[in-house]
Parts: structure tokens; C-alpha cells; sequence
């Protein structure tokens, strides 16, 4: 099997990607950090044409946020470890698709892996999908006004959440998405040399939000993703997409906003 990678947000790539039959597309949008975005119905189109079968990795948004189905994704993935759980009690994930590919790849795969949830883990999910629109709501409008209040905040250099007119991808986000999520990103206005000290310190300075790589929780979370989620990457390709050492994100929950954009501002003084 041979796997291309081309840049989610080139839609030139995607092209020449392709240009011959292919498999299966899969991509992620949002990106996790990044927030680039992926013209969903765009490259569906392409992958169709080229005989593929489009997945869609869809944690970021949300059901509630953003819908590959209505616009020709063949399959749809979620961790529901993030916002279906809500709270960080279990882990599970979850494929949806037409019965055909349910009942012949996935049901084959599981015959042979195993990948069978526990009935309380399953009793977790389905109690926290009744809470899921409510939660996800709440922490889209708390996402929509932290990333407001780090766009002028002179300790920012950058923010990227796909709701702020700045986004470089803001027109496509409101084609395809009702909200810009609950993660928001942002970089610190500092020299490189000393942007990861600069991080560290601002992580440790919260006291509302704690440090963690999870996210879609119940509770405010911030992580680093140069030195979590994305250290296997290295500082070349890290750098490729723009990560660099001062960027932090958080992933925004339940609590009072004013609170979180305190705690946050409190962090950056």
C-alpha cells in the first residue's frame, strides 16, 4: 500500500494526489492544532472521481458543528473519549457509514481484532450523547469569545479558531461548519529561543485550566502541543505547518467564561 500526504488546505495537491485510483482519502477538519481546514465537498468530489472512498475524521467539529454526510463523505469517525464522553471517563470511538461498509470491513475487522466495548463504557456514551448538544453549545459560544479576547490581547501573536474573521480559511468555515468548535490556538508573541519557557510558564500560571492533551471535556484543558501531541513530528516538520514552540492550545468546557478568559489573561500578565 502506498500512502501520500499532501496539505489539507491545497486544494492543488489534492489534485495532482489524485490523479490516479485511489484507495481511500482521510483527513481531519479542523486540524488538530492548527485549525486548517479541509474543503470537504471539494475533495470528495476529487476522491469520487478517482475511485475512493472518503473518511473523515470529524472530533474537532463535532456532529453538532459540522456534517460530512450531507456533503458526500463516505465515512465518519469520532473519539468518543472527546466530546461524547464529555467528561474523560472512558475510552471508545466510534464508525459511521452505510450499512454495506458496517457490516462488511468493520464487522470483519472486529471479528478478528476484537475491539469489543464494555457495557458500562457503552452506558457512558450513550448517557453523555444526551448531554452532547447542550455541552458542545456552551463551549462553542466560550470558544467564539476567548478566541475574540486573545485576538487583541498584546501577549498574542497569532490566533487560529475557524470563526474569527482573521482565519485565512474563514469563509469556508462558515460554508461548512455552524460553529468554530470548542478548541481554540494561539501563539505567543515572543522570540523563538525562549518560546517554549514563555509556553511553560503561561500553563502553569492557570489555575481554572488544567494541563492536558485531551480535549471536548467537561473541564478546561491547555496543552503544548510541540512537546505532547505533536513531538513525534520534529522541529522540521513541525515547523512545516507553523508549529512552533509558542503556540498553546486550549480545549474549552463547561465553566464560566468570564472565569476562563481571567484565568487566561492572568496567565499572560
Amino acid at each position: 500500500m502506498q500512502t501520500v500526504f499532501v496539505d489539507g488546505d491545497d486544494l492543488s495537491q489534492w489534485e495532482r494526489a489524485l490523479s490516479v485510483p485511489t484507495q481511500a482519502v482521510f483527513f481531519e477538519t479542523p486540524s488538530n492544532p492548527m485549525q486548517s481546514l479541509v474543503d470537504i465537498a471539494a475533495v470528495t468530489e476529487l476522491a469520487h472521481a478517482a475511485g475512493a472512498k472518503v473518511v473523515l475524521d470529524n472530533v474537532f467539529a463535532t456532529p453538532l458543528l459540522q456534517q460530512g454526510f450531507p456533503l458526500g463523505v463516505d465515512v465518519v469517525v469520532y473519539s468518543g473519549t472527546k466530546h461524547i464522553d464529555g467528561q474523560g471517563r472512558v475510552l471508545g470511538g466510534a464508525i459511521l457509514g452505510d450499512r454495506e461498509y458496517i457490516d462488511g470491513p468493520v464487522q470483519k475487522l472486529m471479528r478478528h481484532t476484537g475491539p469489543a466495548m464494555s457495557a458500562f463504557n457503552a452506558w457512558v456514551l450513550l448517557k453523555g450523547l444526551e448531554t452532547l448538544a447542550i455541552r458542545v453549545q456552551h463551549s462553542n459560544a466560550s470558544a467564539q469569545r476567548i478566541a475574540e479576547f486573545l485576538n487583541g490581547h498584546p501577549s498574542v501573536r497569532w490566533v487560529r479558531y475557524p470563526y474569527l474573521p482573521s482565519h485565512p480559511q474563514y469563509d469556508l468555515a462558515k460554508r461548512q461548519m455552524s460553529g468554530g468548535g470548542t478548541v481554540v490556538t494561539f501563539a505567543l508573541d515572543c522570540p523563538e529561543d525562549v518560546a517554549k519557557q514563555r509556553a511553560f510558564e503561561v500553563l502553569d500560571k492557570m489555575r481554572l485550566i488544567d494541563i492536558s492533551n485531551n480535549l471536548g471535556d467537561a473541564k478546561s484543558l491547555v496543552t503544548h502541543p510541540a512537546t505532547t501531541t505533536h513531538r513525534a513530528m520534529g522541529p522540521e516538520g513541525r515547523a512545516a505547518i507553523g508549529l512552533g514552540d509558542g503556540v498553546v492550545r486550549i480545549s474549552v468546557g463547561l465553566e464560566d467564561t468570564d472565569d476562563l478568559i481571567a484565568d487566561i489573561d492572568r496567565a499572560l500578565s
